[in-house]
């Protein structure tokens, strides 16, 4: 029993030691020191609770050997105290081991720190991710933006060249029916001039098959009724028109029958006096029915055989006289740019005017409100 005793004793001694311990490690400036107090403080305490308990056994198999059975009843019965003694000095050790506070605040601290690290590299992590995804999307937009001004300069390209092809193939297109127009026209007028030269030869060859005989009496004839009574025939005592001849080179007759062929044949482009109001028809010969119109051609009067009583029809224009056969292609004895010219729309660049007169014809071209002329004479 009185083993139990020192040994309770020497217990609350090392726990008054442990007690006043506790604050000085409480009250360590430092982190370290905190750490080295902690540490000492289990050192004592283990050696604390080694030695009482020790003792505790050694004090225990004693009393089991003296003790009567009395003594171990009184023993029995005050088991309790033991285990108040155990149960106080657990409680004790558990308590002086729970004391470090410091070193579990310096843990939470270095935890929250490194936690406050994470976080912060995280964050900067995030961040620079955010940045990288922006700089590529602002990469993919430009990028995009440049692709899609490279396909509009490209089909602006394209239409442009389109358009300047759909105009030269227009301006081609328009120049080649210029051309074609005026061909046209050329090969009309070559055609006229053809059928005029047939019927002339024509005219020649009937004439010439004509009998010598019949011709004689006729000329005789009118030879005769001219001189015994000029009034009755006066074809050249009427208007004289004077005109340009347009047509082609063909024979001029000595009297109006138009049996017998002048030695002067008319030539094309040339000055003819013409009397339109004598014209009479031929009754007899190869040109019968023919009109025959009264002329003056190089100071003598002659007969010209026609189609119709029109001049103009007759490639004999009249001074001042001018038609458009195309909106590009004109004709007259005057020239385009005599103030007698009225069209009623102005000129077309590339029109052309065939300026007729006595000996010749000169071909006007406009381009740019500006004439230039070409002359070709007659081979007279």
């Amino acid at each position: 029993m009185g083993n139990k005793l020192k040994a309770i004793s020497k217990i609350s001694v090392a726990l008054a030691l442990l007690g006043a311990a506790v604050p000085a490690v409480e009250a360590a400036p430092t982190a370290m020191a905190a750490k080295k107090a902690t540490k000492k403080a289990k050192k004592s305490t283990k050696k604390v609770v080694k030695k009482s308990t020790k003792k505790a056994k050694k004090a225990k198999k004693t009393t089991k050997k003296k003790a009567t059975k009395k003594v171990v009843k009184k023993t029995a019965a005050k088991k309790p105290a033991k285990k108040s003694v155990k149960k106080t000095t657990k409680k004790s050790v558990k308590k002086v081991t729970k004391k470090p506070v410091a070193k579990k605040s310096v843990k939470k601290a270095v935890k929250k720190a490194a936690a406050k690290r994470a976080a912060a590299k995280k964050a900067a992590a995030k961040k620079a991710a955010a940045k990288k995804a922006a700089a590529k999307r602002a990469a993919a937009k430009k990028a995009t933006a440049k692709k899609a001004a490279a396909k509009k300069a490209a089909t602006d390209k394209a239409a442009a060249d389109k358009a300047a092809a759909d105009k030269a193939a227009a301006d081609k297109a328009a120049a080649d029916k210029a051309a074609a127009d005026k061909a046209a026209a050329d090969k009309a007028a070559a055609d006229k001039a053809a059928a005029d030269k047939a019927a002339a030869d024509k005219a020649a060859a009937d004439k010439a098959a004509a009998s010598s005989n019949s011709e004689s009496a006729t000329v005789d004839s009118s030879s005769s009724s001219e001189t015994t009574n000029p009034t009755v025939d006066t074809p050249f005592a009427g208007k004289a028109v004077h005109t340009i001849y347009t047509g082609t080179t063909t024979y001029l007759y000595t009297t109006k029958d138009l049996t017998t062929i002048a030695t002067t044949p008319l030539q094309v482009d040339t000055s003819v006096i013409a009397y339109p109001d004598g014209i009479t028809t031929a009754l007899t010969g190869k040109n019968a029915g023919y009109p025959a119109m009264p002329v003056t051609y190089k100071g003598q009067n002659l007969y010209l055989k026609v189609t119709s009583n029109s001049l103009t029809s007759n490639g004999l224009w009249p001074d001042g006289y001018y038609y458009a056969l195309t909106d590009t292609t004109f004709y007259g004895v005057v020239k385009p740019t005599d103030p007698s010219v009225k069209l009623d729309a102005p000129f077309l660049n590339g029109s052309t005017w065939y300026y007729y007169f006595d000996g010749g014809v000169t071909i006007y071209s406009y381009q740019n409100n500006v004439w230039t002329s070409n002359t070709f004479l007659n081979a007279q």
